[in-house]
């Protein structure tokens, strides 16, 4: 028969094994690492920064400290500095982008609601340090609480009380690389055989994941042998007893060990028969919780980035990395100044014992007043070493640069004067080329990624909020701070070179202001984007003018026509006095109808300038051409007639 206990102990045997073997290659290859790069960032001096045993001085330099700052600091920009960082696309063929969106502000309302920049930020903090950032995505239902007015029943009045009503929140939590477990074999989280989260949590978190039935209930001892992982542990020995290591593990095991209807007595490892679970584990042999992925995806909640790419590995190069080397020099140069300065200010003294007092401890500091037996000239006398040798400041000056060079930021402290314009474009152009690379690394496996099982999540538990479509994201990040700074100084020097009345200068503008950082710069831009818009007034005046001028000339022919007419009856009402034939008659007729077919021809142009107002300039001159043919035609006719 089916047994599940010993169900669970096979699971727990067969994944710890998996689990700890990963373990160790992740402490064997990167812990030691990692822990000296924390230090360094923080500025923490260890015994082991000692470069020999006189060494006194503990100086750590901020130079790498710099460096992480200002890389977190250009991701941060870039991904938030626009307000909307990300984007949803629609179907090609659906023309109505409105859903979209509607979509969009939702979720990016919901991510910023839970907290998800703060997050970020700390995923870009720990792949600046480490070389990888992870951070995972967490469903859970909350319960929130709004004031409302209630009605009382059988009266008028209302009441205000606390309404309680349940959502589904969806954020997302960074995660340190101390406390994740990988395939080493694997290059990605999709690609690996399962991933693990391993963290100590309070006894009290445990036992109300089992009164909510999300764990089984399991007789559990605290970890009282809690394992130090790394430097600078959160742990005391004060509240370890009441700490319980968890471990959640997401990937593929053997179906056999969910499947509760077969009789199993095999546990063999077969690779045809794998299905993506959630393992959880208490002080690695308790077994939790064991069920197949909850999600309609069944993709794993976590993602990572590699703040530099390290081909065919799943760890990255961070800041810290490539800036250690220089670091750990300019240090051990520094700490040896300073050392070599202490000796030259306060040095070492000679005394003669004999002429010394019995028992004087005899120590330099102002105002100190030593007993002496006869000339104290004598008896005293200061060591000169000599002086501290000025090429260590130039020395130190250039390992900072080793490390500017070794991790792509710059001094912010250098004067500007110290190059030239074109000198620091280049330098800026060449800068922003590295972060951009560390910025797509970001966007296309940590970002899309991110909005991608967010929005899954919300589709499948948050059903009547967000509704199921063919959405594609698309983020809004593609330059950071000196990206823009230099687009700003770039656009400021052709601004300079072209006329205020050039279509181009109000263009390129707008541009520069919509590149900027003002706190109302969406303010500025709305101001000049209306000022570029014709005046609607001015287009009106434009038209009416051009209507009359119309209406003007069709008078004018009106009254050509007029007078033509007259001219023709006055002409035959003489012929007919005279008694003689009009052969010219003929004539003068056809030349009115063609008078006539003129006149069509105006109105035709007047349709035409009426629905095009920018051709009208161009129409007015042929109405005034028609207009003197017209006079013209009468003047021959007349004269003709005579």
């Amino acid at each position: 028969m089916y047994n599940d206990e010993r169900d669970y102990q096979a699971l727990a045997g067969w994944l710890g094994t998996r689990l700890e073997q990963w373990r160790n290659h992740r402490d064997n290859n990167y812990l030691t690492k990692w822990d000296e790069y924390y230090r360094l960032w923080r500025g923490i001096w260890a015994i082991e920064d000692k470069n020999r045993s006189s060494e006194k001085s503990k100086i750590i330099s901020p130079a790498l400290q710099q460096a992480v700052e200002s890389s977190v600091a250009e991701i941060e920009e870039a991904t938030f500095g626009r307000g909307k960082w990300f984007d949803i696309k629609d179907d090609m063929l659906d023309e109505d982008n409105s859903d979209a969106e509607k979509i969009r502000n939702l979720l990016q309302e919901d991510l910023e609601g839970s907290g998800v920049k703060d997050a970020l930020c700390e995923v870009f903090l720990n792949g600046a340090i480490y070389g990888t950032g992870i951070g995972k995505i967490i469903t859970e239902e909350k319960i929130e609480r709004r004031p409302a007015e209630v009605p009382v029943e059988g009266t008028l009045t209302t009441v205000r009380q606390i309404e309680e009503y349940s959502t589904v929140d969806v954020r997302v939590e960074a995660i340190s690389p101390k406390e994740f477990l990988i395939d080493p074999s694997a290059e990605s989280i999709d690609e690996a055989l399962g991933v693990a989260h391993e963290v100590y949590k309070p006894r009290y978190i445990i036992s109300e994941g089992m009164e909510k039935g999300v764990y089984r209930e399991v007789d559990i001892e605290s970890d009282t042998n809690i394992i130090q992982v790394g430097f600078d542990s959160e742990y005391s020995s004060r509240d370890a007893g009441d700490q319980i290591k968890i471990c959640e593990y997401w990937g593929k095991v053997p179906k056999k060990f969910l499947d509760k209807k077969k009789d199993q007595d095999d546990f063999e490892y077969n690779s045809d028969d794998l299905v993506e679970a959630v393992i959880t584990i208490a002080n690695d042999t308790h077994i939790l919780r064991a069920e197949e992925n909850p999600f309609m995806m069944e993709d794993r909640p976590f993602i990572s980035y590699q703040h530099d790419l390290v081909p065919s590995k799943f760890w990255g190069r961070g800041v810290c990395e490539k800036g250690y080397n220089p670091q750990k020099a300019l240090d051990a140069e520094m700490r040896a100044r300073i050392d070599s300065l202490a000796l030259t200010t306060t040095p070492m003294m000679a005394a003669d014992a004999t002429r010394l007092p019995r028992g004087l401890k005899l120590e330099v500091r102002p105002g100190k007043t030593i007993l002496t037996n006869g000339d104290p000239r004598q008896a005293i006398m200061p060591l000169t070493l000599g002086q501290t040798d000025p090429q260590t400041y130039n020395q130190v000056s250039a390992l900072q640069n080793m490390v500017q060079m070794g991790t792509g930021s710059s001094d912010s402290t250098a004067a500007p004067d110290r190059a030239t314009s074109s000198g620091m474009s280049m330098m800026q152009s060449a800068s922003i080329k590295r972060q951009k690379r560390t910025l797509m690394n970001f966007q296309n496996t940590f970002l899309i990624p991110m909005i991608n099982k967010t929005m899954w999540r919300k589709i499948q538990f948050d059903v009547d909020r967000y509704p199921v479509a063919d959405y594609k994201f698309v983020p809004y990040s593609t330059m950071g701070i000196m990206a823009k700074e230099l687009e700003m100084q770039q656009m400021v020097s052709m601004l300079q070179s072209i006329p205020k009345d050039s279509p181009a200068f109000n263009v390129l503008l707008l541009a520069v202001f919509q590149n900027s950082s003002m706190h109302n710069r969406d303010q500025v831009v709305r101001a000049l984007q209306q000022g570029m818009q014709p005046d609607p007034q001015e287009q009106q005046m434009q038209q009416m003018q051009q209507q009359l001028a119309m209406k003007q000339a069709e008078a004018d022919i009106q009254k050509t026509l007029a007078e033509a007419q007259e001219e023709q009856t006055k002409a035959m009402k003489n012929a007919a006095e005279a008694g003689t034939s009009q052969p010219n008659e003929l004539d003068i007729q056809e030349r009115m109808v063609a008078l006539q077919k003129e006149l069509a021809s105006i109105d035709k142009v007047k349709a035409d300038t009426e629905n095009v107002s920018v051709k009208t300039y161009r129409t007015i001159p042929e109405v005034e051409h028609l207009k003197s043919e017209t006079v013209l035609n009468y003047a021959n006719a007349q004269r003709t007639n005579n």
